[in-house]
């Protein structure tokens, strides 16, 4: 991976964010997945900077344990509560934090596209406790038509837009953006990987900051 800092805005940092998921379905209306997932900041080294050389360096941020529990209400909707274990002092001096989260999604298969919303609220507990309000818009498009049957789905591009709202006791209200781009390939039958980016604009009613993520997933249904 190529990784370039824009001039034109020197507050911007840079993430790979690799994760591997597995889904449990049944004859039911309930549905499990368990997840690990591990994120990188990549930067370029200062004193390398200084010395004329431009060189481009890794930093580990966390490993993520995560679990979520959905079902499926009426013909669109579905249900889910999730919680999200980070392991985070084995890289840095901060503490492990834990997340929750409880969301609504509904997604609404089209005769070319398919459209899909979805609303979730977050908890992180760690030194200072934040609360999120995400709203987040979809559109998936298929890349092979001819191909996409029940049984054989090959290739997908979605896009999505989020809003997020961030607060806490200690902190004041902010707001921030995400765009996303991603391509989802079926290997399998059951098994699919995601490969794109995530654009973030942070907090751009105080200290605005950007951030993108290289984001890829492998995730296995049972």
């Amino acid at each position: 991976m190529v990784y370039g800092k824009l001039s034109a805005q020197e507050n911007f940092t840079g993430y790979i964010n690799p994760e591997v998921s597995l889904k449990l379905n049944n004859e039911t209306l309930w549905s499990y997945q368990f997840g690990i997932a591990q994120r990188d900041i990549v930067y370029y080294d200062i004193e390398d900077r200084r010395n004329f050389r431009e060189e481009i360096k890794f930093q580990g941020q966390f490993i993520e344990l995560n679990h979520y529990t959905s079902r499926s209400v009426g013909k669109y909707g579905k249900i889910t509560g999730g919680v999200r274990y980070r392991f985070i002092e084995i890289y840095t001096k901060k503490q492990n934090e834990i997340r929750f989260s409880e969301q609504y999604t509904h997604t609404h298969n089209l005769k070319k596209f398919a459209l899909a919303h979805r609303l979730r609220l977050a908890q992180r507990f760690r030194v200072k406790n934040t609360f999120r309000t995400r709203y987040r818009f979809s559109v998936i498009v298929p890349l092979n038509p001819q191909l996409q049957t029940k049984d054989h789905k090959k290739l997908n591009l979605a896009t999505t837009v989020e809003g997020v709202w961030e607060f806490g006791k200690e902190e004041t209200p902010n707001y921030g953006i995400r765009y996303s781009n991603y391509l989802n390939y079926a290997i399998f039958k059951d098994t699919s990987i995601n490969f794109g980016l995530e654009y973030r604009y942070r907090d751009f009613t105080r200290n605005p900051y950007t951030q993108i993520f290289l984001v890829s997933a492998l995730k296995v249904s049972l």
